[in-house]
């Protein structure tokens, strides 16, 4: 039986990377944006040689880490420092086959041991409200809802909105 481990990302899992959070995104979205939005969004984000600029130089967050199991990429995140003992979650996806069996817990923790190393005492990140995934993931986390905002690349007006989601770090 493999073991999953949590490590800095190298130059070899852009695609890994690439096609983790692709079709989590998919899985995640579908039904809730539009198909070409989902897509779009996956064509800028989360093409492989953005990805691998990222992993070569990240800049204004910690760098992408990966969850591998045998080699392979089957979950990947990352955040970031956004102010005076402020972390954020920017990203966390894993491959959908995958789901509920501790990862995004082992990816979560790796990504929190970044930020209180930085000084972070409380955590943020943002999740759509109809995230059905996402929210009770982080809510089992120790997150609460503290506030929502418009959605991530959709303008005010058009009534999307993600809930800003917090928790304090010892």
């Amino acid at each position: 039986m493999s073991q999953v481990a949590v490590r800095p990302a190298e130059p070899g899992d852009a695609d890994g990377i690439a096609r983790v959070c692709a079709e989590g995104w998919r899985d995640t979205y579908a039904g809730i944006y539009p198909a070409e939005q989902i897509e779009a969004v996956i064509a800028e984000y989360y093409a492989p040689a953005r990805i691998a600029g990222e992993i070569a130089t990240p800049q204004d967050w910690d760098g992408w880490l990966v969850a591998s199991d045998d080699g392979a990429v089957v979950g990947a995140g990352g955040g970031g420092i956004v102010g005076s003992g402020v972390g954020e979650i920017f990203v966390l996806y894993l491959d959908p086959a995958r789901r509920r069996k501790g990862i995004g817990t082992l990816l979560l923790e790796a990504i929190t041991q970044q930020q209180l190393a930085q000084g972070a005492c409380e955590q943020w990140v943002s999740v759509a409200r109809e995230n059905e995934k996402g929210l009770p993931f982080y809510e089992a986390q120790g997150f609460r809802v503290a506030g929502e905002r418009p959605a991530w690349g959709f303008e005010p007006e058009d009534g999307r909105v993600s809930l800003r989601l917090v928790r304090t770090l010892e």
